[in-house]
């Protein structure tokens, strides 16, 4: 597609990666963070090419709005009033129930919403990789009035760095990605205070680190998204206690044929996802 100026507004992980890898694709970048130190690590590492007001940054050809959940709907609210008219503007909220529903009651044909799904463990603009999102699903979430323009800028755009756009209703996204992404790192906070409280936590192998790769990730902004998933959340959280209950009553009784049989089918659904082709 024809080069375009692109705005990020937050130049975190997510937002400092987009940019990169716009740039490596021919687009002109700038962007703005509230923090001055992200910023100017952002630029420093060539995710923008220049930092601007926010104002200037919301009137580019398209705006990636990466902020943490409970800043969306203000910086959107800004889009709004401050974009030109042909800008288009898209978020990376990885719950999106709330973004569609702003959406919805604005009636913005400027605007659809998305969410990456590719991430890091480590958080912050110093971890941005232009190859971040390559061959991954980025989950887009249009309402009725997103015009067939922003869709189509949209979607380019995240071809041109090597994801993978994907149409998804909003509801069947906060569901789908409790389980998928919410629960996961639930799990993990869980499991890191069970091994913190363990006399001898240095005996964990390769599965403790790969199981609780998350378990230290942005307590600020990951409360901001598990209360922003709650319901669906909260339910997965409890259907996985049942799971363990289960569990927990084969392996107390000795009950070595059922616990193989579970173990089994645990296998099987693994090998089926394995196979399983990004949506």
């Amino acid at each position: 597609m024809v080069p375009l100026k692109i705005g990020i507004v937050g130049l975190g992980l997510i937002g400092g990666s987009i940019g990169m890898g716009l740039r490596a694709a021919g687009h002109s970048v700038v962007g703005y963070d509230r923090s001055i130190a992200e910023a100017e690590t952002a630029l420093k590492r060539g995710c923008v090419q220049e930092l601007a007001d926010l104002k200037e940054v919301l009137a580019t050809d398209a705006v990636f709005v990466s902020v943490p959940p409970d800043a969306i709907s203000e910086v959107l609210d800004l889009a709004e009033s401050n974009r030109n008219p042909h800008t288009v503007v898209t978020d990376c909220a990885s719950v999106k129930g709330p973004v569609v529903a702003w959406a919805k009651g604005k009636n913005a044909p400027w605007f659809i919403g998305g969410h990456p799904m590719a991430g890091h463990e480590k958080s912050g603009s110093q971890y941005a990789s232009a190859w971040l999102f390559r061959n991954a699903p980025w989950i887009l979430c249009p309402t009725e009035s997103s015009s067939k323009e922003t869709r189509t800028t949209v979607s380019s755009l995240i071809s041109d760095l090597g994801a993978l756009p994907t149409i998804v209703e909003a509801n069947d996204h906060d569901q789908h990605v409790a389980v998928l992404s919410h629960l996961p790192h639930a799990v993990a906070a869980v499991l890191v205070q069970m091994g913190a409280e363990l006399s001898k936590s240095q005996l964990s192998g390769g599965s403790w680190k790969d199981f609780t790769r998350v378990g230290g990730v942005d307590p600020e902004l990951w409360t901001q998204i598990m209360i922003g998933n709650r319901e669906a959340l909260a339910a997965a959280i409890r259907q996985t206690t049942t799971h363990l209950e289960e569990l927990a009553s084969y392996v107390e009784a000795g009950d070595a044929k059922t616990l193989k049989k579970y173990l089994t089918a645990s296998k099987q659904a693994k090998s089926k996802l394995d196979k399983t082709k990004p949506i």
